[in-house]
């Protein structure tokens, strides 16, 4: 085998430390010899024959040996005193080393000769993700959903160590961080897509688990929400409750946050499309600020200018909980609102929307303070006669 080869060419070792530099890939670092292990950092070179027998490819075999797979973590060195590994080869950085061949083997370069024969034997894995999702990610779904039934596989799942049901090279795999990325960040789409026949026999597929999250989830929590609070303008904040009033499976989740990202990222837009029609029965309200705008702050400027008789409202004045207001507009702080819209401008593209319907009312936003405005009130009380004029901006007097 190779060591032979070496043995027998005496100046192999000259010849491929002597190859151009453009062929090598070495890492230059330094160290002293007199420091401790821990802190000494090894040379990468991937041209140098005595390296790859004296350390790498030992090394190989005995990582094959106790982890049944080749799958070398990056940043995985050759541990100190571990007599498993050759002393020659503690502390190499081995993840380091494998990650630099695929390198040049996916740019289609020249490999080391004398390792060919050896990686060949060892069966190296070139492709990563590729091997991982065969050795790793594919057993793990078909035997959890063996063991279990069903493929949801939580976030935090782990694959048990000392569990006879698993093969001894999945133990302390973290399949439910894989699956999770699959759904949210859609890796192994090519391994999934290849694999779609074995996926199928698990029930195991990331559009169907958008699907059951739609519908065992987020639907039956929006019809909830709306059954218990009347509206389906649901708060960033808001999280289910662990009550028996809301479906066993929503309990617990962040309903909120999750009606966020439907309305900004369009997450489960193909699901909110197939189902437009039940949203909009149950009344889902996709923009709070024009919803709140429509349906609370233009009624109850319409019923404070028909009552008051005219069109400007005290920074104090809360909409009172009568029978002549609006239901969804009692209880709100309408003269702050009044005073944001006049001095932040908030509210700025539905003022320009409804400004007939404004001026209608006798409504200005952009008019200056007048003596009479001083009068209607404190603690939101007014010292003058209210005067019912609705359409027009009604100057009130003074009572004497």
């Amino acid at each position: 085998m190779l060591r032979v080869f070496l043995a027998s060419r005496s100046s192999l070792v000259r010849r491929v430390q002597g190859l151009p530099a453009a062929k090598s890939s070495a890492v230059q670092c330094f160290s002293e010899s007199s420091r401790p292990p821990r802190n000494r950092i090894c040379r990468i070179d991937l041209w140098r024959a005595r390296t790859w027998v004296e350390k790498v490819a030992p090394s190989l075999e005995v990582f094959l040996a106790t982890e049944k797979h080749l799958m070398v973590p990056l940043k995985f060195t050759v541990p100190y005193g571990d007599p498993k590994y050759p002393v020659e080869a503690w502390g190499y950085p081995l993840g380091m080393h494998c990650r630099n061949l695929r390198v040049l083997k996916q740019q289609d370069k020249e490999m080391p000769f004398f390792a060919l024969d050896d990686l060949e034997a060892l069966d190296f894995p070139w492709d990563m993700r590729q091997h991982k999702w065969e050795v790793l990610v594919l057993p793990s779904l078909q035997k959890y959903y063996e063991i279990n039934g069903h493929s949801e596989v939580p976030s935090t799942f782990i694959v048990p160590s000392d569990d006879d049901r698993w093969s001894k090279v999945l133990w302390g795999f973290r399949l439910g961080q894989s699956v999770t990325s699959m759904r949210y960040a859609d890796t192994y789409r090519a391994q999934r897509e290849a694999s779609e026949h074995e996926l199928e026999k698990i029930e195991f597929s990331t559009q169907r688990w958008r699907e059951r999250m739609w519908d065992t989830k987020i639907f039956p929590a929006l019809v909830a929400f709306k059954r218990e609070f009347g509206h389906c303008n649901v708060n960033f904040n808001f999280d289910v409750p662990n009550d028996p009033s809301w479906p066993k499976l929503t309990r617990g989740m962040r309903l909120g946050a999750t009606v966020a990202n439907m309305r900004c990222r369009r997450n489960y837009d193909d699901m909110a499309e197939r189902d437009k029609d039940k949203l909009k029965e149950i009344g889902f309200v996709w923009n709070p600020e024009d919803d709140r705008w429509t349906y609370r702050i233009m009624p109850a400027l319409e019923a404070y200018c028909e009552i008051y008789g005219h069109g400007w409202v005290p920074v104090n004045f809360v909409v009172p909980k009568r029978k002549s207001w609006p239901e969804e507009t009692r209880g709100l702080r309408l003269g702050n609102i009044f005073m944001k819209v006049r001095h932040t401008g908030a509210y700025s593209s539905y003022v320009e929307r409804d400004s007939d319907r404004l001026q209608a009312l006798g409504i200005d936003f952009k008019r200056p303070y007048e003596p009479f405005t001083m009068a209607i009130g404190r603690s939101g009380k007014s010292d003058t006669k209210p005067t019912r004029g609705r359409g027009r901006l009604v100057k009130l007097q003074r009572q004497d």
